[in-house]
């Protein structure tokens, strides 16, 4: 049987000894990969619910759950397999099976013992367990849709102004910096609320307004020293010539001459101004030619030596990938002073989020509801404090032994946080003696992260990939195969997105590279795809009766390589049903297609 060109990796990632993240890009089979590992570590435990395995869809876990069902039911009817994957999930079906008998599990007539849930339902069922810690009381529902009640959170907010709360001279500056535009300002405050994960570790109720104000400078400083940093390796090999042009560029528009290559403190960012002005348009693009507004005067001798010595550097520094978009960001990082505006708005809006978040829960308990964020961080709170922890985290401590997390690149900040502290300790059970090591393994990727707009961050990936979590390393292991799509396909879509990613991963950026994939289909058609644009005010009605002619066509053309035009059928009717379009082209179809059937295909 002819192998596949990450074989090892996938045997690799159902060794229970190990913890990995798994690069699974679409169609590389990850989930069945997830239902081996699954599988393997149901044999290696004690119950079943230690094996906890974590979606971020019901629809994600319940296919889970069918197909590990199916596996099992496979492997107790001794079906035969007819794939060399298929026999490795039934000889780990197999041993699960042997487990179930041994523990009295049952597991093929009980599948509440499957520990499989989403991240909302797992973090719901903490905040039942721990309500007074959660700070959610009783059972409260849980809505998709909570912007009228963040709408109604910041008006409660609005009545402390008259109330002589401590916070009611913050608030009244805001209003005055929106020029007491109150709605303007409530837009703002519902933005917050939605993303308050994001920002609660930052200006959260547990700081003093003091602590609040060193901890945000702490971090602005710390971003702009981890961006300057990365400046200067990029230009390392250059910062001799860089300099040189620097002192000859400030020696002629008469300002302070710098000494030395700027460093990566706050402090240093004027001094990367004129980096980025020296090699950088006002817009952002590389500088074609350098002039005396740039302090390179038309005078020959030294003038026309220093120009050369640009243009040559010009040509080095064009070919890093990355540089230009790293410099022209320069001027985008948050320079703040004890008398600046802007730091004065930080400073207030960090006292009055607080308070916000915390009207917002008196909200959430008055309709005896909550959003998701609340769910999650609600659990947090359960869990307690590294330094701290509850009884519940002691128990869970117990009850947990492997986790895997599909989706990974979808994980927001407070998720994140949660599978910390889920973890805690874990490394003690890791060590190289230990025959039942606890486990943890993540499967995603980066470049299908979409779900920014919900405070999802693939920065954790590549942040989780590199430093794991609480002592357990994660070896990065990388599917390529697809087994989805042709080569044809595969290809496109390799050469046409390599472009559109940038050249390395950078967690602070969120931003990951593009990984090429491997077709195991051959292509099936010279030109595997087409691109057809559609404008105007018909762009719509054009588009459908283009799919529907490609449709028909098709259908004439290759009758005898479809068993069964039902599902083409359906795409055609809700095609149909949401344009429209004249029934003629539905009349014109099914005409194609009855010619285009043979009397022996049924369906």
């Amino acid at each position: 049987m002819t192998s596949i060109p990450d074989e090892l990796a996938r045997s690799e990632a159902v060794n229970p000894m190990g913890s990995f993240c798994v690069s699974a890009p679409a169609g590389s089979g990850k989930t069945e990969l997830l239902i081996q590992r699954y599988l393997c570590l149901l044999s290696r435990v004690s119950r079943p619910e230690q094996v906890l395995a974590i979606t971020f869809t019901r629809k994600a876990a319940a296919e889970m759950r069918e197909r590990v069902m199916q596996a099992l039911n496979a492997a107790a009817a001794g079906e035969t397999c007819s794939s060399a994957h298929q026999q490795v999930t039934r000889a780990f079906a197999e041993k699960a099976l042997v487990a179930s008998e041994r523990g009295g599990w049952s597991l093929l007539r009980d599948i509440s013992r499957f520990n499989i849930k989403t991240i909302d339902s797992f973090c719901a069922g903490l905040t039942r367990r721990m309500p007074v810690l959660s700070q959610l009381g009783g059972q409260a529902e849980v809505l998709d849709d909570t912007s009228a009640l963040y709408a109604e959170a910041v008006l409660e907010l609005y009545k402390l102004v008259e109330e002589e709360h401590p916070i009611a001279t913050d608030l009244a500056a805001l209003m005055l910096h929106f020029d007491n535009d109150w709605d303007r300002l409530q837009q703002l405050l519902v933005g917050m609320l939605a993303r308050r994960e994001q920002w609660r570790d930052y200006v959260g109720v547990h700081h003093s307004p003091r602590e609040s104000e060193v901890y945000l400078l702490t971090t602005v400083n710390g971003m702009i020293r981890d961006e300057l940093a990365e400046l200067g390796i990029l230009l390392k090999p250059y910062q001799f010539q860089l300099l040189e042009l620097l002192q000859f560029s400030a020696s002629n528009l008469t300002a302070q001459i710098p000494l030395v290559f700027p460093g990566d403190a706050a402090n240093d960012l004027s001094q990367w101004y004129c980096v980025r002005n020296l090699l950088l348009t006002g817009t952002g693009q590389w500088r074609k030619i350098i002039t005396k507004n740039e302090g390179f005067p038309p005078d020959k001798g030294k003038a026309q030596a220093q120009k050369a010595l640009w243009k040559a550097l010009m040509g080095e520094l064009q070919k890093i990938d990355g540089l230009r978009t790293r410099l022209a960001g320069i001027t985008s990082l948050p320079v703040f002073s004890a008398d600046s505006d802007s730091w004065r708005l930080v400073l207030q809006l960090s006292r009055v989020l607080p308070v916000l978040a915390a009207q917002l829960l008196l909200v959430f308990r008055k309709h005896g509801v909550v959003d998701h964020s609340q769910i999650a961080q609600s659990a947090l709170l359960a869990l307690g404090e590294d330094d701290n922890p509850t009884e519940l985290a002691l128990r869970l401590d117990y009850q947990i032994e492997h986790i895997l997390v599909d989706e990974f690149q979808d994980t927001a900040i407070t998720q994140y946080e949660l599978l910390h502290k889920l973890t805690r300790g874990w490394g003690e059970h890791n060590h190289a003696n230990s025959s039942q090591p606890r486990t943890l393994m993540i499967v995603g990727d980066g470049m299908q992260s979409i779900y920014g707009f919900r405070g999802a961050n693939v920065g954790l990936f590549i942040k989780a990939r590199r430093e794991g979590f609480n002592g357990v390393t994660l070896r990065h292991l990388a599917l390529q195969c697809n087994f989805r799509s042709d080569a044809g396909i595969v290809n496109w879509v390799n050469n046409t997105f390599q472009l559109a990613f940038p050249a390395r991963d950078d967690a602070l950026r969120s931003q990951v590279r593009y990984s090429n994939a491997i077709a195991l289909r051959p292509a099936t058609s010279a030109d595997a795809v087409d691109l057809h644009g559609f404008t105007g005010e018909t762009a719509r009605t054009a588009e459908i009766a283009f799919i529907c002619q490609y449709i028909a066509d098709s259908l004439e053309q290759e009758s005898s390589q479809l068993p069964c035009l039902g599902a083409v059928e359906v795409i055609c009717r809700l095609l149909f049903h949401s344009s429209k379009i004249s029934v003629s082209h539905t009349t014109h179809l099914n005409s194609k297609r009855c010619r285009s059937r043979r009397s022996s295909q049924t369906c």
